[in-house]
């Protein structure tokens, strides 16, 4: 093996060691809220949440994945370093501002992080906005012509769950709310908002309301891996989220 080849290895190496790293301290953020449900897994299978909340342990992600949720995070962190670089200014307007900012839902036992919140007092205006990356084929499903929504269904409920954390904050629901996602394309960092109907806030509560009753009702040993043996309606899953699921592969094989 060459000296090129081995510097390659160790950089590798080394880099995926610290994402592992970085992947620990996320979960450490929500080390006072065991128990408590995340913001950012709305809309997900209730089996998954299941084994979330109960301290199950799934399959660790893989290297390409680790990188590729690494790429989001950068994105949103020189989006929320930019905000507070002008923090001082967008308050000079008589604007709250909030980045990264912590939500809890006590009620339906949610906790989360919005990305980006901004509140004009005079106004009464919300404007929160979660920044999402895509690759070509998704920027081409959110915004071509060929429009499809069901795979941003749950980024949706994410969103609105943080809409109804901000108001309950703010103590009342201000006269216009603006809830959108911002698109951040990573082949050529273009950058384009997508707003979303208010609507969403009603659906995320009901989603939150239906996983407390069933997991509920399923008691220890959680809901059934075939939604078929059990006849209430439950939030769909899409098909491609346990390909996703770090769960599947440990506890649902065969499904």
């Amino acid at each position: 093996m060459g000296i090129n080849d081995s510097t390659h290895n160790d950089l590798t190496s080394y880099y995926d060691s610290f994402l592992r790293a970085k992947q620990g301290e996320h979960k450490e953020k929500y080390h006072d809220f065991e128990g408590w449900f995340s913001a950012s897994t709305a809309g997900s299978c209730f089996r998954k949440q299941f084994y979330n909340i109960n301290g199950y342990e799934g399959s660790e992600p893989d290297e390409k994945s680790m990188r590729l949720l690494r790429l989001g995070t950068i994105v949103h962190k020189d989006i929320a370093d930019a905000m507070e670089h002008y923090r001082e200014d967008i308050q000079s307007r008589g604007l709250q501002l909030f980045v990264e900012h912590k939500v809890i839902l006590e009620d339906l036992n949610v906790v989360g992080h919005l990305d980006l919140g901004v509140y004009d007092e005079e106004q009464d205006t919300l404007y929160i906005t979660d920044i999402k990356t895509a690759a070509s084929y998704k920027w081409q499903k959110t915004f071509g012509r060929k429009y499809d929504t069901s795979p941003s269904e749950n980024y949706y409920l994410q969103l609105a769950t943080y809409g109804m954390g901000l108001i309950k904050e703010i103590g009342h629901e201000p006269k216009t709310i603006e809830l959108s996602l911002t698109w951040y394309k990573k082949d050529d960092s273009m950058v384009r908002p997508q707003k979303i109907d208010n609507l969403w806030m009603d659906e995320a509560k009901r989603y939150w309301e239906n996983l407390a009753e069933i997991l509920e009702d399923f008691g220890a040993e959680g809901p059934p891996i075939r939604w078929e043996v059990y006849n209430k309606s439950v939030v769909p899953v899409q098909r491609w989220e346990c390909k996703y699921c770090s769960f599947h592969n440990v506890y649902c094989k065969g499904v």
